[in-house]
């Protein structure tokens, strides 16, 4: 039994080493006898060790090979089966094997003999997460990428029923896929049920309690609980973040000490020179989330989900840089989107200046469209009266058509009359003959005037069609001709504004007496000088063109059509100014 009274570091037995309750003396003898196989013996029937991969303070590992599958290596560890006294060792080896997390070691095998318990797991490249620090403490980020996985492994274990009771940077493992690291989680044989009675562990990195169950003093009557996996994480973490230097305890010589460290750790766990790149409330957060995480009393520490969702902290100042460097592009980008408007509001001025050049000549040229724009109308207007009139004709030519045919039909009913009173008289045969010869007669001329007024009313019904189309086609040119000229007069009006409000500016940020303007004659030279025009050459246009007639067409009026009125005499001044 280890007394806590003499529980000093040694040489032989420092803080870092692992210990268990009870049993850690008996269990190291039987090592140092040598009871346990050694390379070239065969253990479980299947498996020769081959080498030693490791020695800790309870078994050894070995590089051992299936007999039965050349080449197929293990690594295969054995501890005394004294270390497994008062223990289900059957049903805690079953719960370990049913673990399935891609970063908890794999229990591939298992067995035991009367002299020790053998168990199985794969054999990784790469190296202990304490090799690592060897060379260094971790980044911020390293940290994170390794923890993080660790956290959720160590959340799996418990959600198994077992505590793992040793975590610490030896028990760790960087092993490499593919050229990719991938955290895992070794040394499952001091694992334990989650409220078991077992303890073991490493001081250096031990809960209080899990400590004092250890040493069996007084405090041992705290209830042992997978919340020590949490301090022994926690004080994982922070001897990686600030290396062995500022790590509380690191240097502890006795058990006094130890406790000591347990103290600065839940209050004050970061030295303010310890990770500088950390500030603000970053730091704090992380302060506070270790301190919770190495909390004296087992009941403030927080589960290994909420540790895991904690450890984002570490990440914390890489987006500070991120939203820093997204700010600096933010304003490039604006600095480069105000160069662009500046440009653009420069090529807008050189574009406007060019323009006014080209504003008179325009004008002059739609109110020269919109003239010739007038004059088609009114040819179509001509076109349309010489159609009704057509149309007048041939209505006329019907209705002469229709009353001789019915002066025919008077004469026939006549002749009738006068035949059938003749009939009476006598001569029958030649009155009969006479009527036949006559209703002939009067079908054939019947038949001539039908078919003859049946073409004039499909001729005159076709030409009025064509002329119809036509002339909406021509008054649909015009409207929209009538409304292009419109826009462009309000465009025109527009741009003559602007220009004028330019030229009004322009005059009154000229200097007085200026010399910059064309030279003026001499006084009293007897010639006189009309004064520039403030307005462009009016040009003479009527905005409402002629509306299409909705009723019968009314004929074209008998004015001449309005000419564009020649520019004032002053208009040269203003244009060359």
């Amino acid at each position: 039994m280890t007394s806590s009274e003499d529980l000093v570091a040694t040489r032989t037995r420092p803080f870092a080493t692992t210990v268990a309750a009870g049993v850690a003396d008996d269990a190291r003898n039987e090592v140092e006898a040598g009871d346990l196989p050694g390379p070239g013996s065969i253990v479980g029937h299947h498996y020769r060790l081959m080498r030693l991969l490791g020695e800790g303070n309870f078994g050894k590992v070995y590089v051992a090979e299936r007999i039965d599958v050349p080449e197929h290596r293990v690594a295969l560890k054995v501890l005394p089966r004294s270390f497994y006294v008062g223990r289900n060792v059957e049903r805690e080896l079953v719960m370990l094997a049913k673990i399935g997390h891609p970063h908890v070691v794999q229990l591939m095998d298992h067995g035991m003999t009367s002299d020790y318990v053998w168990l199985t797991m794969p054999v990784y490249e790469g190296e202990t997460l304490g090799e690592r620090l060897a060379r260094g403490p971790l980044d911020l980020r390293e940290a994170h990428d390794i923890f993080l996985p660790i956290a959720r492994a160590l959340q799996a274990l418990h959600a198994a029923g077992l505590r793992h009771q040793d975590v610490k940077p030896e028990n760790i493992f960087l092993a490499r896929f593919a050229g990719r690291m991938h955290p895992i989680v070794l040394d499952l044989g001091v694992a334990a049920e989650k409220d078991g009675s077992f303890v073991a562990g490493t001081a250096l990195y031990a809960a209080p309690e899990q400590l004092a169950a250890i040493l069996d003093t007084e405090n041992a009557e705290v209830p042992l609980s997978e919340k020590m996996d949490v301090y022994c994480f926690g004080a994982t973490v922070l001897r990686s973040l600030v290396g062995e230097k500022r790590f509380p305890g690191a240097k502890a010589l006795t058990r006094r000490q130890v406790i000591d460290s347990h103290q600065v750790r839940a209050t004050t766990p970061l030295d303010d020179d310890a990770l500088p790149e950390l500030t603000d409330e970053p730091r704090q957060k992380l302060v506070r989330y270790l301190s919770r995480w190495m909390a004296i009393p087992p009941e403030e520490r927080p589960d290994m989900n909420e540790v895991a969702e904690e450890l984002d902290v570490l990440l914390e100042p890489e987006r500070e840089r991120e939203r820093a460097e997204e700010i600096a592009r933010f304003a490039q980008r604006r600095a480069l989107a105000r160069a662009r408007v500046a440009a653009a509001v420069v090529l807008v001025a050189v574009a406007a200046l060019g323009g006014v050049a080209l504003w008179k000549r325009e004008t002059l040229r739609l109110a020269g469209e919109l003239e010739e724009a007038r004059t088609r109308g009114a040819e179509s207007f001509d076109k349309l009266d010489t159609c009704v009139a057509s149309h007048a004709v041939a209505k006329r030519e019907a209705q002469v058509c229709t009353g001789e045919l019915e002066h025919e039909r008077e004469e026939h009913e006549k002749t009738l009359t006068s035949l059938a009173a003749a009939s009476k008289e006598g001569g029958c045969d030649d009155v009969v003959e006479q009527m036949r010869d006559l209703r002939g007669q009067l079908n054939l001329e019947r038949k001539k005037h039908e078919e003859e007024l049946k073409t004039e009313r499909e001729a005159h019904k076709a030409e009025i069609d064509k002329l119809t189309r036509d002339l909406q086609a021509e008054r649909a040119a015009l409207e929209e001709e009538r409304a292009a000229c419109e826009t462009s007069k309000k465009d025109l009006m527009s741009a003559n504004e602007s220009l004028k409000a330019e030229r009004d500016a322009c005059a009154l940020e000229k200097p007085a007496g200026g010399g910059g303007g064309g030279s003026l004659p001499p006084a009293g030279s007897g010639s006189p000088v009309a004064p520039p025009s403030s307005d462009p050459p009016d040009v003479p246009y009527d905005p409402e063109p002629p509306k299409a007639p909705l009723g019968p067409p009314q004929p074209p009026p008998t004015a001449a059509p309005t000419t564009l009125a020649s520019p004032p005499d002053d208009a040269a001044p203003a244009e060359a100014q």
